[in-house]
């Protein structure tokens, strides 16, 4: 049975994220997926082969995007990265399938900078950079994110280092209250603008407005509750962006996709991907490190 998605999310292994995000979906849960996409392993070429025959179905199904991203900051594991290359430029060619041309990564980018940029373009292919923020204040942002004291991010130096390198970059904004003090706007509207503005600055060719996923009781989403944006802020965005914007068309999972002042935005309310069964097309698969495929990010989606 055909099982369609526009993209491949890749989860990179690793045994722990180098930040501690207040909002970490992954702190939520409890699953635990073993790393078989380890080189000392007894098995790895089995493993390697499973993998494969992944993305290889992905590909099948008519995913035509890969993103990258994980339970760390993808960043973190340079190695993997260069294995992803490898088998993308190489592997599926000689199994009689197509690479994947359209490549993202949604990093913190916590490590990024000239040399990493040039091993993402030139070696592993990306093309998209997906920079996650949740202030567009730098200390305020990385307090939120928990990046390590020596390691914070400076949101223009990344994004001017982006554009040298002619990513496409897209700010994937968690709306978080921060966030919103952090344009110094005195309304919603104006708070609006200024985002809009602020991103024109900062080189950004997309923006996401992102809404915050909670599950259960936890530290996680009890930090959410008390600083997600209220739903009033949500409808005076979708107002300004249809009546400022140009509507470009509707994603194949729904959403729609407007220019805002030369800027691609969409506004992403499921960014679990937790209404798929109401949706025509999955926004993606997931392929993680257990090197088996799943239709969302939980334990029970698995495919195969």
């Amino acid at each position: 049975m055909k099982r369609n998605a526009q993209s491949l999310s890749i989860c990179v292994p690793g045994k722990r994220c180098i930040n501690h995000c207040k909002f970490c979906v992954s702190c939520m849960h409890t699953d635990n997926y073993k790393n078989q996409m380890d080189e000392n392993l007894p098995f790895y070429d089995l493993y390697f082969d499973d993998y494969v025959k992944r993305v290889i179905f992905a590909k099948e199904n008519d995913a035509n995007i890969m993103m990258i991203t994980g339970d760390i900051e993808p960043l973190q594991n340079r190695h993997f990265l260069q294995t992803l290359a490898l088998i993308n430029r190489y592997v599926l060619p000689q199994r009689g399938c197509s690479a994947f041309n359209w490549i993202e990564i949604q990093t913190s980018a916590v490590g990024f900078d000239r040399p990493y940029a040039r091993f993402l373009r030139n070696t592993v292919g990306v093309s998209v950079l997906s920079l996650s923020l949740s202030s567009l204040d730098s200390e305020k942002n990385a307090e939120i994110v928990g990046m390590p004291r020596e390691m914070h991010v400076n949101i223009p130096e990344v994004c001017a280092t982006a554009k040298e390198y002619d990513f496409t970059l897209r700010l994937s904004l968690n709306m978080s209250k921060e966030m919103l003090r952090s344009t110094h706007g005195s309304s919603y509207m104006e708070m609006c603008q200024k985002i809009f503005s602020r991103a024109k600055d900062l080189g950004a060719d997309q923006v996401t407005f992102r809404k915050f996923y909670t599950d259960g009781d936890n530290e996680q989403s009890r930090w959410i509750k008390d600083n997600e944006v209220d739903e009033e802020f949500f409808q005076i965005l979708r107002h300004y962006v249809k009546c400022g914007g140009r509507l470009i068309g509707k994603l194949p999972y729904g959403y729609d996709q407007y220019s805002v002042n030369g800027i691609s935005v969409v506004i992403d309310e499921d960014c679990m991907n937790e209404g798929k069964t109401e949706k025509e097309t999955s926004k993606y698969f997931v392929l993680r490190p257990d090197c088996k495929l799943y239709d969302g990010w939980n334990k029970e989606d698995i495919i195969f």
